[in-house]
């Protein structure tokens, strides 16, 4: 079934919305300063180049022209007459809604933002892209006008199928090779986050900013069909989004693969429409412009700008402007740190990665070798790379090296790139943002869950800084997020200890349930119920003491007509002190002896 676009409450209701003054503001970062000289690059793309107007300079594009002040009007369009350019917006959204957009960021977060109404393309011939930089960078007007850049799929060579296309085959369940779920070191422990209420995405709307989907694809299909938004898609080898996606939202069917945060919705937003050239900002523009807070946009494109290639793509300050805006009105932003080996803390960037100089508030993700944590070679490293995932062997939807036939049922066993990566740890993201709305009724502050994966997650190996993996059982107890877990089973005429953890003086209860439910139960306000209601006890009641736990011990077996079967405990917490009702915890199987 599809999924309804939902329009971001950023949009429909903050368009009078005034942001503070200026002077309240923390400084807006500055655009590199204007080149005495213009060089185009063969890595750029051909015959486009990017302006920036000044600020307050209320410069638009009408008719494939400026209009400005009466003054720079005529300078501007001079030199579009002069090389035979036409302007043109660089964004689809109203002047008024990207005014609104900026005054929610910067009253949301007191930092100034860049006027996305500023930032504008001109299309000239190739060979005259750079006068026409030097020609407008001579203007006062302009803050900066530079060669646009250009974006391409952060993945390695792509496998190579292992059968002929249109064999057509049944689909195996291939969840047991997605190894890259697992408990840590080896994974993100994606399933002990699944056990928990929203711990499979719910909710949360993933929008994925690249091209190259099947959106039918047999375990995709109920996700992404048809979900387009913005641009319509260029023809392309449909492999790469959809190889993407199926890490984060394939079907939990019994077939195929399973996403780590499967509950989660999908949306598509390509950045190289059918007509015209590539546009990574308008891309990033249009998924935010559907996005609320708390939702997830994932940048799987790297880009080329002249410097050391390929980079991520915020180094351009218009694509950096518009993800800065996102995460500001509290869009979490994932990007892949690109396949170029670079160093990104080298000075050849000027300090773009530098969070000194700027920060966007995007989590740049790097790649391991595969199931290793040492860096691969082929990713870009250093201190702005916070997070890493798999960069090899990872299995997923598409490419049909794992399994062939049409492209609705193709698998592979070797996505690779920080194109893998990348959604492994935005799959992470998904289940935390989507477990804290749960429970506290608030959406985790993209700043705060940046921080929160590196600093909880699994240290990288040897090679560049790639920062750490997800651990998603040390990020949830970092949080507090109600847990139950067995500490201790002595077997059949023994004991068994169920331990509550929690925040400290919280009121709980343990309840247990022969069935676990096909598809968890949401009770407002408390979350999702995994176990059978109908079915239900209540083991045990009280309160978790000063440290924030509470163990219950019971006699085995707990009943004999089910010996043998698997049976289920849950939890639940109501919160005492903090924000939020409460919340109904992680489930845990229990084999009755």
């Amino acid at each position: 079934m599809s999924q309804p676009l939902r329009v971001s409450l950023c949009f429909s209701v903050l368009l009078a919305v005034t942001a503070p003054g200026h002077a309240q503001l923390a400084e807006r970062w500055k655009l590199p300063p204007k080149p005495a000289r213009t060089v185009v690059a063969p890595d750029q793309l051909p015959g486009v180049l990017t302006v920036k107007f000044v600020h307050d300079s209320g410069v638009r594009v009408v008719d494939s022209t400026f209009a400005a002040m009466a003054d720079d009007a005529g300078e501007l369009a001079a030199v579009l007459t002069r090389f035979d350019g036409s302007a043109r917006a660089m964004f689809l959204q109203s002047a008024e809604v990207l005014d609104a957009w900026r005054a929610s960021g910067e009253l949301r977060t007191g930092k100034a933002l860049h006027d996305l109404n500023l930032f504008a393309f001109v299309d000239a011939a190739p060979e005259r892209v750079a006068e026409v930089c030097d020609a407008l960078n001579a203007l006062d007007i302009v803050e900066l006008a530079w060669p646009a850049t250009a974006g391409g799929d952060p993945v390695i060579t792509p496998p190579t199928p292992s059968a002929p296309l249109g064999s057509g085959v049944g689909t195996p369940d291939f969840e047991p090779q997605q190894s890259y779920k697992e408990p840590a070191p080896l994974g993100i422990d994606a399933h002990f986050g699944n056990t928990f209420s929203g711990g499979r995405g719910i909710d949360v709307h993933i929008l994925d900013c690249e091209t190259g989907w099947t959106d039918d694809h047999e375990d995709l299909a109920g996700k992404l069909e048809d979900q387009f938004i913005g641009f319509i898609p260029a023809n392309y080898p449909w492999n790469h989004g959809t190889a993407v996606m199926g890490e984060m939202l394939g079907e939990d069917n019994g077939f195929g693969v399973r996403g780590i945060a499967w509950e989660a919705d999908g949306s598509m937003s390509t950045h190289t429409p059918q007509s015209g050239p590539q546009n990574i900002p308008a891309s990033v523009a249009n998924a935010a412009a559907v996005a609320d807070a708390g939702d997830i946009i994932v940048v799987e494109i790297q880009c080329f700008a002249g410097v050391p290639a390929p980079h991520p793509c915020e180094y351009d300050p218009a694509i950096f402007a518009t993800v800065e805006t996102a995460t500001a009105n509290g869009v979490h932003v994932y990007a892949a740190a690109g396949n170029g080996g670079q160093n990104l803390d080298s000075s050849a960037y000027g300090g773009a990665f530098d969070i000194n100089v700027r920060d966007s508030g995007a989590v740049l993700v790097g790649a391991t070798d595969g199931g290793s944590l040492n860096a691969a070679g082929f990713s870009n490293f250093g201190s702005r790379v916070t997070s890493n995932g798999w960069g090899q062997d990872v299995t997923t939807a598409a490419y049909g090296d794992l399994q062939s036939g049409v492209s609705t049922v193709q698998y592979t066993s070797g996505f690779s790139g920080t194109s893998s990566a990348t959604p492994i740890v935005t799959g992470a993201a998904a289940i935390l943002t989507a477990m804290h709305r749960e429970a506290y009724g608030t959406d985790l502050d993209p700043l705060v869950l940046r921080d929160l994966l590196a600093t909880t997650g699994t240290a990288q190996g040897s090679g560049g800084n790639i920062g750490t993996r997800p651990d998603l059982r040390a990020a949830i107890r970092s949080l507090q997020f109600p847990e139950i877990e067995i500490t201790q089973n002595t077997g059949a005429g023994g004991i068994l200890e169920v331990t509550s953890s929690g925040r400290p003086n919280d009121t709980y209860l343990l309840l247990w349930s022969p069935d676990l439910l096909p598809t968890p139960l949401h009770l407002q306000p408390w979350g999702q119920l995994f176990i059978n209601p109908l079915t239900v006890v209540i083991l045990a009641n009280g309160s978790l003491d000063a440290s924030g736990s509470a163990t219950d011990t019971f006699a085995l077996p707990l009943t004999t007509s089910i010996s043998g079967e698997t049976t289920y405990f849950q939890g639940l917490q109501e919160f005492s002190s903090s924000t939020g009702t409460g919340s109904l915890a992680n489930y845990v199987p229990f084999v009755v002896p």
